[in-house]
């Protein structure tokens, strides 16, 4: 089965009684109360989605990452992963120290042993990691909202405290598992954000025609308004895959992590959490991870060939639309007719039919997905 990115799965798990005394230990000692967000990511260095980091980034990593895509030891890395603090925090912690984590209901989660404590110019990262500071960004908000400093270290966490979420709440080991249970050599990423539609459909099928296994994982955490909710995503996915797939070939997983609309970035990110959970191949669309018109709709591609190989092997695809004159979901690639035949899968208007009760033709969603989906009491993430 294939290496987890930096050749190992990370394991910063303790069970309770170790737990136990790992809290006694820095009882009455400065804590962090993680938000949602947060928590993702602490539970997601724990478990090895993003291995192979140990902890929040120390100050040397975050500046290489930000500006040279790699971790200081020289491994591509596209994304900070980091834990904000306020000024009376930061001025509380120094390097050395033993702090206590805390889940957002202020349940004891963890601790961290601290390695640096240091401010960050926001402009400086947002134009490094998005291509602008335009506010109306939503990954540039993210940053400007952050608190002023960033405390760093390897983690530890309490197993027994790590919330699971449903039977789609899967870890790395785990999934490696039940890959190798199932005899999946070779397995295929999806990385999503959206409700299924045909379109959709015809990549991860196009794709799992070369591989063993397709592992569908959706993004479930904080998103823009106007995005679909986590239960559309999965629930819409749950009755494509009984109506439409071979179940035994497909995985139904889900990603905790905040979109960060990073385009690009983004894309590598993704593909990096796909190979910790034993994919051998991700599937890169037209504009991954993008917003408005912020990225070239192949820039990830792009980027991906530039930096070139990181151990997955991405799977390039352009634009699938239903062609009325062929009769079916095609590419650009394979159909030879002109727009007037083409009906596109546009996610803003599949959007905004299903959030006005109307029902997508099936030449777009197929009908059992719509109805699931109408038939929730929330499609999209509201302001």
């Amino acid at each position: 089965m294939i290496r987890p990115h930096g050749n190992g799965l990370v394991d910063r798990t303790v069970e309770q009684d170790r737990g136990e005394d790992l809290w006694d230990d820095i009882d009455g000692s400065t804590t962090v109360t993680l938000d949602k967000n947060l928590l993702f990511d602490f539970v997601n260095i724990a478990h090895g989605v993003y291995s192979p980091l140990r902890g929040f980034m120390s100050h040397n990593d975050f500046l290489k990452v930000v500006n040279d895509l790699t971790l200081e030891s020289g491994v591509v890395w596209p994304l900070p992963v980091v834990l904000d603090i306020g000024t009376d925090l930061a001025n509380e912690i120094k390097p050395g120290d033993r702090i206590g984590i805390r889940r957002p209901d202020g349940t004891p989660l963890g601790v961290m042993d601290t390695d640096s404590v240091y401010r960050y110019d926001k402009t400086s990262v947002c134009e490094s990691l998005f291509g602008t500071t335009d506010q109306e960004h939503p990954g540039v908000r993210t940053i400007q909202n952050k608190d002023p400093f960033f405390v760093g270290g390897p983690i530890k966490a309490f197993s027994d405290a790590i919330p699971r979420n449903g039977t789609h709440d899967i870890t790395p080991k785990e999934a490696r598992v039940l890959f190798n249970k199932r005899g999946f050599d070779t397995v295929v990423g999806f990385q999503t954000r959206n409700a299924p539609h045909r379109a959709h459909e015809y990549l991860q099928k196009s794709a799992l025609e070369h591989v063993d296994g397709l592992f569908i994982q959706p993004k479930i955490g904080e998103k823009k308004p106007g995005d679909y909710t986590n239960e559309v995503i999965i629930q819409g996915y749950e009755s494509l895959i009984e109506n439409y797939y071979p179940t035994e070939s497909v995985v139904l997983s889900m990603f905790k992590s905040r979109m960060m609309y990073a385009g690009p970035r983004e894309a590598i990110f993704d593909s990096i959490v796909r190979k910790n959970y034993g994919c051998t191949h991700f599937i890169i669309g037209r504009d991954h991870a993008g917003v408005g018109n912020y990225y070239d709709d192949f820039a990830a591609q792009e980027l991906f060939d530039a930096i070139g190989n990181i151990g997955i092997k991405p799977l390039y695809y352009h634009y699938a639309f239903y062609c009325t004159k062929c009769d079916g979901i095609v590419s650009e690639k394979v159909c030879p007719h002109d727009s007037d035949h083409h009906m596109e899968p546009s996610g803003t208007k599949l959007r905004e039919m299903l959030s006005e009760g109307t029902q997508p033709p099936s030449e777009l969603m197929r009908p059992e997905v719509a109805e699931k989906v109408l038939s929730l009491n929330k499609i999209l993430v509201e302001e």
